[in-house]
């Protein structure tokens, strides 16, 4: 069964079905353009909430020619139940040169009945000519029982958007260097901790990674290494204000989003109120590590003080030169987070950087 759009159903928040009738499972996701083999199409990456928050299925991916309508491409970075299965050949292809006690560490972040993979983004690197993608990597391990303790980015390759990715680890990442710092509930003992996360390029082909840090209370962000896969610098010898930049320091946002406009770098995030929606933010620079200037809240309609019900994942930048952006969000339903809902919508610029984001349903960009 195929299922035909023409229009997104925005704030009316309807059931996204794939081309072969199926929910699209992409939450937390991104939606960006590549060329492959001549054939220019959107992919959309996200997390798979089939059975829920556990047990976790891994990262899927959607293609699509119009942003409508959207082929499921599979699971793209897989899960696992336990060591044993790195003896499947799927996982020997992957992993089969590691040692025992490397798979041990993989399967820590892929153990599908105990870890959290969360907000995964995707970076082509036009070096190495490979896909990369960064997550939240969390979960439970042998020693700890807490869902969000781990706090670390996990980093997989590919070749193919479409996978299969091969997990390289799991880190923290920049930490600001001071004993006596504010640094939360994480504290100095779990500095460079990660939770929401997104990845930006810019146009020079440089990328950067934006995360939550500090117990949430500060905003990341750093920059990477030429192949995508780790920071620009070594984490305990990079320098703040020229390898990473500490933002919005105690305002506690997450749900990053950054994209270039004309002439502006802009980031869109929202405040830390677990599943519940909140008010959104977003601030202008005039380079990705700042400094940034706030602007406020974009909604400017009925419901903005929930950013209409939603959470901020990414922004699409269609068409620059015609002004078509659009906003991608998640409506999260904590009871069942498989239906969680897809709210695109989009996004109207005006003067002095002015930008807001339109309360719409059933619209087309076109």
């Amino acid at each position: 069964m195929e299922n035909r759009y023409g229009s997104f159903s925005g704030t009316a928040d309807a059931f996204w079905y794939d081309t072969e009738g199926k929910l699209i499972q992409a939450h937390g996701g991104q939606v960006q353009k590549f060329v492959i083999n001549g054939r220019e199409k959107w992919y959309w990456i996200g997390e798979d909430k089939t059975y829920g928050y556990r047990p976790c299925s891994g990262i899927r991916m959607y293609s699509s020619d119009d942003l409508y309508n959207w082929k499921d491409e599979g699971i793209v970075l897989r899960t696992m139940g336990s060591v044993d299965e790195f003896e499947d050949e799927y996982f020997k292809i992957l992993y089969g040169t590691l040692s025992l006690e490397e798979k041990e560490a993989i399967f820590t972040d892929l153990d599908k009945n105990n870890c959290v993979i969360e907000r995964p983004k995707m970076l082509y690197n036009e070096k190495t000519g490979k896909y990369v993608v960064w997550f939240h990597a969390d979960g439970r391990f042998p020693g700890c029982s807490g869902d969000y303790d781990k706090a670390k980015a996990g980093v997989a390759v590919s070749d193919s958007p479409k996978g299969p990715f091969r997990l390289l680890g799991s880190y923290k990442l920049n930490y600001h260097n001071d004993p006596n710092g504010e640094y939360g509930f994480d504290g100095w003992e779990k500095r460079g901790s990660v939770r929401d996360l997104n990845l930006f390029l810019d146009r020079d082909k440089t990328a950067y990674v934006i995360y939550s840090s500090e117990g949430n209370r500060t905003t990341f962000i750093s920059k990477l290494n030429e192949e995508y896969t780790n920071l620009a610098a070594d984490r305990d010898k990079a320098v703040e204000g020229k390898d990473f930049t500490r933002n919005f320091i105690g305002e506690f946002r997450e749900a990053h989003a950054m994209f270039f406009y004309r002439d502006k770098y802009y980031l869109m995030n929202s405040g830390c109120t677990a599943w519940s929606p909140n008010p959104a933010r977003y601030a202008v620079a005039d380079h990705p590590l700042g400094p940034w200037t706030e602007m406020g809240n974009p909604c400017i309609e009925e419901g903005r003080e929930t950013t209409y019900g939603t959470q901020s994942t990414c922004i699409i930048v269609v068409d620059e030169e015609k002004g078509i952006c659009i906003y991608m969000g998640d409506r999260w339903r904590e009871e069942d987070l498989g239906k969680s809902g897809y709210v695109w919508l989009p996004l109207v610029f005006g003067p002095k950087y002015g930008m807001a984001l339109k309360k719409e349903e059933n619209w087309s960009y076109e």
